[in-house]
């Protein structure tokens, strides 16, 4: 456990704003939260939780306690001839993680490549990217009560899963810190690739023509490639990744926009809704890429991604992507939301 006061949260952030919190609290074990809930100054200040910073946008200096998680170990739970389960730390680098697993040959998060943040904020978030989920591979999640210092543990079906979302974001907010997350995997001659994204599957039929088999290290080599394409480097242009959700509309309101539009492109669901790339929408208003408005810019590279183009603040981020949600509003009638969770 490391307590710091007065903290800059700059390097805490991938758009690199520049504010203070009164505390940075880093966690490591279930015992650290009764010794810290035991301290005057820490028990009286609100408690908020940030993992890599890299799905928030900071607006404000915090009057609060920033807890975070700095457990980072991978712990083998069990295994069979095809499967795999490793218990991973919260705090690790989803990105390290993903490296590892794609080193051990097994298959599973391959297409997620390259996603900034933690491993704890996956759950969270239900991250996802090129036709796959977190979801997909965890089994159970635990999770540090922060009021009474409790283990909490969730099996996949109790964690709610949704596009983007999941009981943490929705109902535990600032209540409780993810400690461990439980993967399952396939082993190398048990798994195969998840191509459903015609992009990656272009990619990997391009740089490997004569493959007789693909593996997860080239889906996984594929990804980087297109995201690096796609997505500015937030060590260069602060930014986290898309901004928006893609928008699921109804079939009868996807109609009247396709009789108007005829080359909208579209994703239809299971659930007969449709799901719109909000990138496309951005980009048919007059919010093109590379447009600034103070010191924030869409991305030359992505519209979906709102960067800061030179010491931004949180505000003037704001202020972007409300002009472009009122556009996008005004011009098609649908309402971005954000990804990004805005901290005041």
């Amino acid at each position: 456990m490391h307590i710091h006061a007065n903290y800059s949260l700059k390097k805490r952030n991938t758009f690199h704003i520049d504010v203070q919190t009164r505390y940075l609290v880093e966690i490591n074990k279930q015992s650290d939260i009764p010794t810290l809930r035991s301290d005057m100054k820490l028990s009286t200040l609100p408690w908020v939780i940030i993992g890599g910073g890299s799905n928030i946008l900071l607006m404000n200096d915090l009057d609060k306690v920033v807890v975070t998680c700095a457990y980072k170990k991978i712990k083998v739970m069990k295994e069979d001839q095809d499967n795999i389960w490793l218990s991973v730390g919260a705090g690790m680098s989803w990105h390290e993680l993903v490296q590892y697993t794609v080193e051990k040959g097994y298959w599973g998060l391959e297409n997620l490549a390259l996603i900034p943040g933690t491993v704890g904020a996956a759950p969270v978030q239900n991250i996802g990217a090129y036709g796959a989920e977190a979801q997909d591979t965890i089994t159970r999640v635990q999770a540090l009560n922060l009021f009474t210092g409790e283990r909490e543990e969730f099996r996949h079906s109790e964690c709610q899963f949704s596009y983007r979302t999941s009981i943490f974001k929705q109902h535990y907010v600032n209540k409780l810190l993810v400690h461990r997350v439980t993967i399952r995997l396939h082993k190398q001659h048990a798994g195969h690739p998840n191509l459903m994204y015609e992009p990656l599957k272009d990619a990997i039929q391009k740089h490997y023509p004569d493959a007789n088999e693909i593996t997860s290290k080239m889906v996984f080599d594929a990804v980087i490639k297109i995201r690096e394409e796609k997505i500015p480097d937030p060590r260069i242009y602060g930014n986290a990744g898309s901004f928006f959700t893609n928008p699921v509309i109804s079939e009868s309101y996807f109609q009247k926009l396709v009789a108007e539009y005829p080359d909208i492109p579209h994703h239809k669901t299971l659930d007969n809704t449709y799901k719109i790339p909000a990138a496309w929408l951005i980009e048919h208003t007059q919010w093109q890429k590379g447009r600034k408005l103070k010191n924030a810019a869409i991305s030359e590279k992505h519209a979906l991604v709102l960067i800061n183009s030179g010491n931004a603040t949180g505000a003037e981020i704001v202020e972007l992507s409300e002009a472009i949600q009122a556009e996008v509003d005004h011009k098609f009638g649908i309402h971005l939301e954000k990804e990004v969770i805005i901290m005041k």
